[in-house]
């Protein structure tokens, strides 16, 4: 695929995986281990049918974040990835994720999303025997987030065409470290 051909949301969700990578090549010494090949087409595919219109803040967080988890487009640390673009969503959209701040409870913020990534692989391993699985992984997705994002009076606002134009112009320079993840 032609680097023109690449929609921004895919090139920014790739970068996320990359800033992931690179955190944990500095925890552990090494890059995770890639256990199948990336499908930037299929991303991509997802990225340029992704719609906002008449969907909220948390709505939309919540369907990209479960969609690109189910999509598992990713070589590995889909995950963790995901977490971080989410994270960029909200960024924009000015709600704090998670609301109490990841800085001074950073042990909290991996604790909350090891939870979270539990229960998620758990869903995601039902799938050949559960046809439910998508809807299932969803729902879970958007019980944690609300828990995450607790009340914040944005997350009810609506996504627009401006937040997810901002959202393609953001610059690798966003403040990644915030989202800090271990295995």
């Amino acid at each position: 695929m032609a680097k023109l051909d690449i929609d921004p949301l895919t090139e920014l969700y790739l970068q996320c995986n990359s800033v992931v990578k690179e955190i944990i090549k500095s925890e552990t010494g090494r890059y995770p281990r890639d256990y199948k090949r990336m499908e930037t087409a299929k991303l991509n595919k997802y990225f340029t049918t992704l719609s906002y219109k008449s969907t909220t803040n948390f709505d939309f967080a919540a369907e990209v974040m479960s969609g690109l988890i189910v999509l598992h487009g990713l070589p590995n640390t889909n995950h963790r990835s995901t977490i971080l673009f989410t994270a960029m969503i909200f960024e924009i959209q000015e709600i704090n994720f998670p609301y109490y701040g990841s800085k001074g409870n950073a042990k909290r913020w991996i604790e909350d999303c090891n939870q979270y990534i539990a229960k998620s692989k758990r869903i995601l391993y039902s799938r050949k025997k559960d046809s439910e699985y998508k809807q299932k992984h969803l729902k879970w997705t958007r019980e944690w987030m609300a828990q995450a994002i607790g009340t914040q009076s944005n997350s009810s606002g609506m996504m627009s065409r401006k937040s997810l134009t901002t959202l393609r112009k953001i610059s690798s320079s966003f403040g990644a470290s915030s989202i800090i993840v271990k295995k």
